[in-house]
């Protein structure tokens, strides 16, 4: 899935997620496990989402961002970014432009002024969720019979 977020006014960045993401993000971050930090990143959202909805946004003893969920949706989104330039998982020759220009995510991120990470990491996290979402339905709905 590929998706276009618009990051701050007049800045947009296509993010892409795809079953080899995960891989990606393991060559890209060797000493991090991808599935470990999405999930957490999830638990983060889902929170921020509740805490949003009970209207206690404003209450800052609620849900508040931790430097490590920070330091993991820079690399997530640093990730999404560098796929997107590639339409295969094959590098192609923007990915090398762009780990040549960005070696790490925090020369990336550098490049952005400020926005709300609250506004960009639930778009992030259903990018990769909905992959993960179950394509096809049940063929037989009929159950089996009980064994003898």
């Amino acid at each position: 899935m590929i998706k276009c977020i618009e990051v701050e006014p007049g800045k947009k960045v296509d993010f892409k997620a795809s079953a080899f993401t995960p891989i990606q993000y393991n060559k890209l971050f060797p000493s991090r496990d991808y599935l470990k930090d999405i999930n957490d990143l999830k638990v983060l959202s889902e929170a921020r989402k509740r805490q949003k909805e009970d209207g206690s946004e404003g209450d800052m003893s609620g849900v508040t961002l931790q430097m490590e969920d920070y330091e993991q949706f820079v690399r997530v989104a640093y990730c999404f970014a560098y796929q997107a330039l590639s339409p295969t998982p094959r590098p192609s020759d923007a990915q090398k432009e762009f780990r040549e220009r960005y070696p790490d995510p925090w020369d990336w991120i550098d490049t952005f002024e400020t926005f709300s990470i609250y506004e960009i990491l639930p778009e992030i996290i259903d990018m990769w969720f909905a992959n993960e979402k179950e394509k096809s339905k049940v063929k037989n709905s009929v159950p089996a019979p009980p064994a003898k």
